[in-house]
């Protein structure tokens, strides 16, 4: 790794320096629910964006920021996994073929009594893919529908009876729920809304829809495109906070932001985004920017900007990405002339960062003052129980695919893993809407954020699996960093803030809630009211957003919940305060980036951003 040279420079916030240098799919939908309390004493508000875009699942776009917790939970779980699971229940119906004749005469009753009126199946009131009144009034629609409901039906039971054991069967369910997603009476042409947009349209949206499928299939892309990209340029109307960059190594740029006030908290943030996503989802348009707002409040702050890895980067590994969060660490400090910095760790890169740090206590280091965590669960033993994960989680499976650790990961890959997670809202919903209907895919900008992904290095998929699979945050001594073993995660002598999203599909907000306990009386939870993304990206001033707080931590996160105080607004303000506390005195804002060693190279968001592979 590069870390010098002429590409490798820094910034100054040195007061020094400054002055001298101036929705998913309904069986996995009931099994994430059923890990939250049925109810709160102040309910959650309706997610920020729902009232703007009703049909555009924002927070099923950033599932993929989860992507390292899932793929090392399953064993590296891959498309092709459906086929080995189809012949293995294909291979189960030739041996019982009394499980297959149960299943067919339950769907061939329950159609008997659609035909004659007595089904009870109706279609669910809150699913928005029936939600033209033809598929209620006309006869055929409604008799569809209900057929496709018992056909689903149907097909799930025979997967819970089929005779497989419980992680095959469960397997066996995840595969018969993309065949029910896939036959959707409303995926065709004979849907009531496209059919009769072709005739309002003259059969013109039949022709965009197919310039929108050729389209797809020219650009090489396994799944219909999820946003109009071409209304948003990074540098131009997306990363555009003022910075610069003041590091450069072959693994990652290293930015520090332009200061928005007089003075500044002499401490900084270094902000570590997730490995396989952009870091941008904290830097969006001016007003929703986390980081914006964050400068505004007086704090400085610089974050990691990961390459887009290579083949030729394969090696680097967990080890690799942690030296990497170790130089930036220290070089923000040197930038700062502070001996200590506030870290945050996001999602997938949070282990790395809190074990980084139980290496710095159990060596005697000081170099950070406080970390907040942003939806990163460190105690993966729960990880099974997110909807279509749990099924890919028994040992059996993942020793079976361990050789799959030995290879890269592309960001397609990620994009169509989670497709399959939530096929209604990451695929059958763009097919509808880019093809039957001719519409252009949406214009928002976290969608185009989901679509610009990263992909995974050999070395750190074997690592990171590896890592899911043994757990070794959850026992003192386990995790090992250069060798040595860290500190247990209840001394690492700091504080930390541990932010959950209550309607997170991945990170459920109960194993975010775990890491907080880890991390012992020091630590703090807070959680957001809404989901993944719409949880970070929740500027103050939206009526309808809330967070909760509670100083208690007892062991079951719904106790937590219970007696937790509801706050209107948005939790940045809340952790703007508290990263006050812990970032040193008021100093004279620097003048410019860097310092005489690590002068400003360049503009942000700087070069790697940019890349594609």
């Amino acid at each position: 790794m590069d870390g010098g040279g002429d590409g490798q420079q820094q910034h100054h916030c040195d007061p020094q320096h400054d002055h001298g240098q101036a929705r998913g799919a309904a069986q996995g939908q009931s099994r994430a629910s059923s890990r939250r309390p049925a109810s709160t004493s102040a309910p959650p508000p309706a997610d920020i964006h729902a009232a703007a875009s009703p049909q555009i699942p924002i927070d099923s776009a950033a599932e993929k920021l989860s992507g390292q917790f899932a793929l090392g939970r399953q064993g590296d779980f891959l498309p092709g996994d459906l086929i080995d699971t189809a012949r293995k229940v294909a291979g189960q119906a030739r041996r019982k073929p009394t499980a297959v004749l149960r299943a067919g005469a339950g769907f061939a009753g329950e159609l008997l009594r659609i035909a004659g009126g007595e089904s009870t199946l109706a279609i669910d009131a809150a699913d928005k893919r029936f939600a033209d009144p033809a598929w209620q009034q006309s006869w055929f629609y409604r008799g569809w529908v209900k057929g496709w409901l018992a056909l689903g039906q149907s097909l799930q039971q025979y997967a819970r009876q089929s005779g497989l054991n419980a992680k095959e069967s469960e397997r066996a369910a995840f595969l018969m729920t993309q065949v029910t997603e896939a036959l959707a009476p409303s995926n065709n042409l004979l849907n009531p809304v496209a059919l009769r947009k072709a005739i309002d349209t003259g059969g013109s949206s039949l022709r965009r829809g197919l310039a929108n499928l050729l389209g797809d299939l020219a650009a090489g892309r396994s799944l219909p495109s999820q946003s109009n990209d071409s209304a948003f340029k990074v540098g131009g109307n997306l990363a555009v906070t003022a910075g610069a960059v003041v590091l450069r190594t072959e693994m990652f740029e290293l930015l520090q932001y332009a200061p928005q006030t007089a003075q500044v908290r002499a401490k900084p943030i270094v902000v570590v985004p997730s490995i396989v996503n952009k870091y941008y989802a904290f830097d969006l348009a001016s007003g929703r920017s986390v980081f914006e707002h964050f400068i505004q409040q007086g704090l400085t702050l610089f974050t990691i900007v990961w390459r887009n890895p290579r083949p030729e980067h394969d090696h680097w590994g967990l080890a690799e990405y942690q030296e990497a969060i170790d130089q930036a660490i220290t070089v923000a400090g040197e930038i700062c002339g502070v001996d200590d910095v506030n870290v945050w760790g996001v999602c997938g890169a949070g282990p790395l960062v809190t074990s980084l740090i139980g290496h710095h206590a159990a060596t005697r280091q000081r170099k950070v003052s406080s970390l907040m965590l942003f939806v990163s669960p460190h105690d993966m033993s729960h990880l099974g129980d997110v909807p279509g994960i749990g099924a890919f989680t028994d040992p059996a499976f993942a020793d079976k695919h361990k050789a799959r650790s030995a290879r890269r990961m592309s960001a397609e890959a990620f994009s169509l893993l989670f497709g399959l997670l939530r096929p209604n809202d990451l695929i059958w919903n763009y097919w509808v809407n880019n093809y039957l209907l001719g519409n252009d895919p949406p214009t928002f900008d976290i969608l185009t954020w989901n679509n610009d992904g990263t992909g995974m290095t050999a070395a750190f998929n074997r690592d990171f699996s590896e890592l899911a699979q043994t757990n070794p945050l959850v026992t003192p001594g386990a995790m090992k960093v250069r060798g040595k073993p860290i500190a247990d995660l209840s001394k690492l002598g700091i504080d930390s803030y541990v932010l959950g999203a209550m309607t997170d599909h991945l990170c459920l907000w109960q194993d975010v809630y775990r890491t907080a306990r880890l991390l012992g009386a020091r630590s703090q939870f807070v959680l957001g009211s809404s989901g993944h993304i719409q949880t970070i990206v929740n500027p103050p001033g939206n009526p309808k957003a809330a967070y909760f707080t509670n100083p208690a931590k007892p062991v079951a996160a719904e106790d937590w919940l219970a007696s937790a105080t509801r706050h209107p607004g948005s939790w940045w303000e809340h952790c703007v305060a508290w990263t006050h506390e812990h970032s040193g005195p008021w100093v004279d804002a620097p003048a410019k980036p860097g310092n005489r060693k690590y002068p400003s190279i360049g503009k942000a968001p700087g070069k790697y951003v940019l890349e594609k592979v």
